[in-house]
């Protein structure tokens, strides 16, 4: 089911009944919430007139699929969502957005991107606010704004505190490099935590040795090897030859110590490290 996801990640008023279905931007809650429903259980939905089952259908046409028994159809898909948004599904109206900033099933209309992107954003989705931050760093959505650096902080703070680990480890990056900002290793320091411990990615290891080199150098935070070798453990096969390192430098009892609260992490949140990468338990 994670193609649902997959097509949203390539470009990626109205009544106030729905609101935001799903702040998850790695697009398991939503492919969680159809997985084991069929094509007429969503029509079904679609017909209460709450939007919500008109967001799933018109996902499902623009794309099409085989699992559902259904074509792409242009027509279908931009009247669904348009209808979802109208009912209050902010979902809807941030893949809107994209569609008309990428000319997918509408034609392409920056004006109409700003104006959905902004609402979205305003209603507090997260890949609204993502967007808006990264349109305003111009790193991405080229042509929609001037490059604006406090803006572009200002909303990758809002995507960031609301659970997004690339909006957070971008501002740990911008704040670590003084780059359009104030150095600052401490803000650096918490966004990286932000970024590695984010809710919607708790499986993600991929900022772990980064946080570990905060520890070990003491970027933002005291220097702590115990914790430094922690989050290399949990790097995995990405921090072997740094824990080999850093060994050197510390007692038994230490490495002891951060191999337990290592496996404590991993048994708390029910995952496994191997290979460099964090796997869930059986």
């Amino acid at each position: 089911m994670r193609w649902f996801f997959s097509f949203l990640s390539l470009f990626f008023f109205h009544s106030a009944f729905a609101g935001i279905l799903f702040q998850d931007p790695t697009g398991d809650e939503l492919n969680s919430a159809i997985k084991n429903m069929s094509l007429s259980d969503i029509e079904g939905m679609a017909e209460d007139g709450e939007g919500k089952g008109e967001y799933y259908l018109g996902l499902i046409y623009l794309n099409g699929s085989k699992q559902f028994g259904v074509e792409k159809s242009c027509d279908k898909s931009s009247e669904l969502l348009r209808h979802a948004w109208q009912m209050g599904v902010v979902d809807a109206g941030y893949m809107l957005s994209v569609m008309s900033y990428r000319g997918i099933c509408v034609e392409k209309n920056f004006d109409r991107v700003k104006e959905l992107a902004q609402e979205t954003a305003d209603e507090g989705y997260l890949l609204s606010q993502r967007m808006l931050g990264r349109a305003y760093l111009g790193s991405e959505w080229k042509g929609l704004y001037k490059k604006n650096l406090d803006k572009a902080v200002c909303w990758l703070s809002k995507a960031g505190e609301s659970g997004d680990s690339e909006s957070a480890a971008k501002l740990s990056y911008l704040y670590r490099e003084g780059v359009g900002v104030k150095k600052d290793e401490e803000l650096s320091f918490y966004w990286l935590k932000k970024a590695s411990f984010s809710k919607f990615d708790p499986g993600e290891i991929i900022y772990f040795p980064s946080l570990a080199e905060y520890y070990e150098s003491g970027v933002g935070t005291e220097a702590d090897l115990v914790q430094a070798y922690k989050y290399y453990d949990l790097s995995g096969s990405a921090g072997v030859d740094d824990k080999q390192r850093i060994a050197k430098e510390m007692t038994q009892e230490q490495i002891d110590e951060a191999l337990r609260q290592s496996k404590e992490w991993q048994k708390e949140h029910n995952v496994q490290v191997g290979g460099g990468f964090i796997r869930r338990a059986n």
